[in-house]
């Protein structure tokens, strides 16, 4: 996947993302953006002389640059910058916040902004000693390519890449009925879209709620003491989900002792841990499903794994499990087991 940031387009934030080609700016405001520095028109399509139902996409910068195909008026509604714009301003009014990235792609195909908060403070927030970056993220696309969305998560759009991991989270959280805590909202470009855009806005109050939920939960963990060895045992169980007889009875892998070890290290030494609580094992567990699970190094390969596909699903299992005491404990001693039929 490419980040198709093309000619006619442009990505604005506060640092530099991966693909080298960002405007970075000390600020960026909902004022004050590349989005604002142009617009979608419609131009009406005619047939036999006569105005159509059709019309195709232009750009007020660049009357000549056609957005996408042409779309049918009665079933397709674009969504122009400005009452884009005028979503976030709407959802984000009272919140604190910091723009850190806008732009577009696909040749003006998809726009979108993310906002890093937290509560009502702007940045990172700190759960349990630690700081963590949340990013609520808004994006659409006029050439027919997305439905409008809005989602929480730690990945920042600054791409088409990103762009598309957010709004498969947003799809894949819709149909998993996974996620209550986050927001995960769609809407499609229908001729009524624009009218729902109010109900919209308070769904930004469920993102700050997330986030305060998450830090409140992370704080528990880090009163919940976890030792070495107990940490090793809840590793061995959680990478092994789930076992068989057999792999009881002959004990892990060389691969899962690998990755076992390497967890208790992050456990013991990761940035921030202390190696005596189970915020310590859920932070080992996530720094690794971020930063070192996929073994070719690939850098894009890592961050697709960590934001949605295996490394992903395995934070979010452990993070439930953490706050089931029964069914961590249940973990711990599978991996016990494992642990000892491995000697």
């Amino acid at each position: 996947m490419a980040h198709q940031i093309e000619y006619n387009d442009k990505q604005q934030g506060t640092t530099q993302a991966w693909h080298g080609l960002t405007e970075v700016r000390d600020s960026i405001t909902l004022d004050d953006n590349w989005l604002t520095q142009w617009d979608y028109v419609p131009v009406i399509l005619q047939k036999n002389g006569q105005d159509s139902k059709y019309r195709v996409l232009e750009c007020t910068d660049k009357p000549g640059l056609e957005v996408g195909t042409a779309y049918n008026s009665e079933t397709f509604r674009p969504i122009n910058n400005v009452e884009f714009l005028g979503l976030i301003r709407d959802s984000i009014n009272g919140s604190g916040h910091k723009i850190v990235s806008v732009g577009s792609v696909r040749n003006r195909g998809r726009v979108f902004v993310s906002i890093e908060f937290s509560g009502n403070n702007p940045g990172s927030f700190k759960a349990a000693g630690r700081d963590f970056k949340a990013f609520l993220n808004f994006g659409h696309g006029n050439d027919k390519s997305s439905v409008l969305w809005v989602n929480t998560s730690n990945t920042c759009t600054v791409c088409d890449n990103t762009f598309s991991m957010n709004l498969f989270s947003v799809e894949n959280a819709r149909r998993s009925r996974e996620g209550d805590h986050q927001v995960s909202l769609r809407q499609r470009h229908t001729p009524k879209a624009i009218f729902r855009f109010p109900n919209i806005a308070g769904l930004v109050s469920k993102a700050i709620g997330a986030q305060v939920q998450f830090a409140e939960a992370f704080d528990k963990f880090d009163k919940v003491a976890v030792s070495t060895q107990e940490a090793r045992e809840i590793f061995a169980g959680l990478i092994s989900r789930p076992v068989t007889p057999v792999e009881l009875k002959e004990g892990l892998s060389t691969r899962a002792v690998n990755k076992t070890d390497r967890l208790v290290e992050l456990f013991l030494h990761g940035a921030g841990n202390r190696g005596e609580t189970l915020a310590d094992a859920v932070s080992a567990v996530t720094d690794y499903y971020t930063h070192e699970s996929v073994r070719s190094g690939d850098k894009f390969r890592q961050f697709a794994s960590s934001e949605f596909e295996t490394g992903a699903s395995v934070k979010s299992e452990f993070f439930a499990l953490a706050q089931k005491p029964l069914e961590l404990e249940a973990v711990r001693s599978t991996g016990a087991a494992l642990l000892t039929a491995t000697m």
